[in-house]
């Protein structure tokens, strides 16, 4: 059986983009059926925005969220390459590292890849590559689950790029690439579910303050200019980019 280092460019890029839109279908597609179609009428009380939601734009962000995969493939190909010529520190067996390390290495990652979204987040609000290339994602009617990934193809390249350092720097198992994958996928969804799940007691509590919501990125939908973090509040908190009502508006019915 060929192993995945066998496989040249192409079959690598058909490879990686088959994944990454699989996992689309699944985490925005799941979502967004049961949030919008199943249990829509029970979670009125739920809901960020009352405005509806345009089936235009949906179809748009599924084409661009597609774009970036395309994007996104090719750049997960030629980090495979690389580290077929030894250019990386990926390692595949478990008695190379302890499990400690490794689990270390997963939130490690976490909070670089935290940091440069947040930085990387803020530039694309400036004037001139908000107008140009982060605008795309910030559509007119409320997000979907399916606009997580609808980026523009310059964005794309941006938002995937801090992964070939981290490769190169950081021993990594791929497990914990993959499920770094899996935890970011699923929170850029999380972001533009649209409905706030977690109880207020959640929200106000410690961990609360810690992690982001709904709500956070919902709102910076809504505003633009705050709420740039993806997982953790730790930089919208020392940088003061908290929208000043994310706090209140976090209170809601239960």
């Amino acid at each position: 059986m060929r192993e995945w280092t066998d496989f040249g460019f192409i079959t690598l890029w058909v490879l990686s983009f088959s994944v990454l839109a699989l996992r689309y279908s699944l985490f925005a597609g799941l979502a967004f059926y049961i949030m919008q179609v199943v249990v829509i009428r029970k979670m009125v009380s739920k809901r960020l925005r009352q405005e509806k939601i345009d089936s235009k734009y949906v179809f748009i962000d599924i084409g661009r969220s597609c774009l970036s995969f395309f994007i996104f493939g090719a750049m997960m190909a030629a980090t495979m390459i690389a580290h077929q010529h030894g250019y990386t520190k990926l390692y595949g067996r478990w008695s190379d590292q302890s499990y400690w390390y490794a689990f270390g290495s997963f939130l490690l990652l976490l909070f670089i890849h935290d940091t440069y979204f947040y930085w990387m987040h803020r530039l694309l609000h400036t004037k001139l590559l908000y107008r140009y290339i982060h605008k795309h994602h910030h559509r007119p009617t409320p997000p979907t689950p399916f606009t997580s990934f609808a980026f523009h193809p310059l964005e794309a390249i941006v938002e995937f790029v801090f992964i070939i350092p981290a490769v190169m720097i950081l021993p990594l198992h791929p497990i914990v690439l993959f499920a770094f994958a899996n935890v970011m996928t699923a929170m850029n969804v999380w972001g533009h579910l649209g409905f706030e799940l977690f109880p207020e007691k959640y929200l106000q509590g410690m961990v609360g303050r810690i992690m982001n919501s709904t709500t956070h990125h919902d709102m910076h939908h809504q505003y633009n200019k705050c709420n740039y973090g993806l997982y953790f509040n730790f930089w919208d908190s020392i940088m003061h980019t908290n929208h000043k009502q994310y706090r209140r508006l976090q209170k809601r019915e239960k």
